[in-house]
């Protein structure tokens, strides 16, 4: 009796092990798995019906849109890709566009040197332009040319500092220093290594466009002029906060200068057009 009971132990006992390989192996198989159908819709590469390129995955799912005239491989996070302008502009992997790079459809993609973009053109303001872009697609300062480790160090876009510059024109008059709204933004990014135009409706070109509910600290918003009615780009300003669905946005008031107002403000609220944001 002691003797079978003895053995139907160490079945159990050996079938438990058995059963806990088992659970050991199908957890590592179905790890395997999943990581490979991650995979194979992290990696991007062009795919196009008819005479318009977008990005698939190794799925043959379209991930990007196809509404591009060309599109090259992915280099890292970004990929160059021609729109409908005829230049060739940088996007990432969620399709959004990232810069332009100022070159035709004709010429050969822009490359990186030192680890970054080198962007550089006429404005019919600001004259000859230079910009950076870092691999990720996002505009740097170069505060020198010494390389380091084969990469130019640079500064990239912190909201900190950005409102702490913001903060350090309050109560400046209308028109002082250049203080006017697109004068007031430009002032802020600069110094990070964006360039923003003259005008509020061609600064409203900058970046991509994000939905008011996207909104957040950092980001740009855009109002209508003297009549609300009108769609047309009249003022923009520069959000320091975001509580619920409302925002606080700084900007150069012709009446108030350099000021803090809120997008509840029935004026505001009846003008607001769009958001954009152009630091990612």
């Amino acid at each position: 009796m002691v003797w079978y009971f003895s053995l139907g132990v160490g079945q159990i006992i050996k079938f438990g092990m058995r059963f806990k390989i088992f659970l050991f192996l199908l957890f590592f198989v179905s790890l395997f798995f999943i990581r490979f159908k991650v995979l194979g819709q992290s990696v991007l590469r062009p795919c196009h019906t008819g005479d318009l390129w977008g990005y698939c995955d190794l799925n043959e799912t379209i991930v990007i849109k196809q509404e591009y005239q060309k599109a090259y491989p992915f280099i890292g996070s970004i990929a160059p890709v021609v729109r409908d302008d005829g230049y060739w502009w940088f996007i990432n992997k969620k399709g959004h566009v990232m810069f332009n790079t100022r070159r035709w459809s004709d010429q050969t993609p822009l490359e990186s040197v030192n680890g970054l973009f080198k962007v550089q053109y006429f404005d019919p303001v600001f004259a000859n332009v230079t910009e950076y872009y870092n691999k990720a697609g996002l505009p740097v300062k170069v505060d020198s040319v010494f390389i380091k480790n084969d990469t130019i160090p640079y500064r990239i876009f912190n909201f900190g500092e950005a409102l702490k510059l913001a903060n350090s024109k309050t109560g400046t008059p209308y028109g002082v220093d250049g203080m006017n709204c697109s004068g007031f933004v430009r002032f802020i990014f600069k110094p990070f290594g964006i360039e923003m135009p003259y005008y509020a409706s061609e600064i409203g070109a900058k970046g991509r466009e994000i939905s008011e509910e996207e909104i957040q600290p950092g980001d740009l918003v855009f109002f209508s002029g003297q009549y609300k009615n009108n769609q047309d780009v009249n003022h923009v300003g520069f959000v320091v906060s975001k509580i619920g669905s409302d925002f606080e946005f700084i900007h150069a008031s012709s009446s108030q200068g350099v000021v803090v107002s809120k997008s509840s403000n029935p004026y505001f609220k009846g003008r607001f057009l769009f958001a954009r944001r152009v630091f990612g």
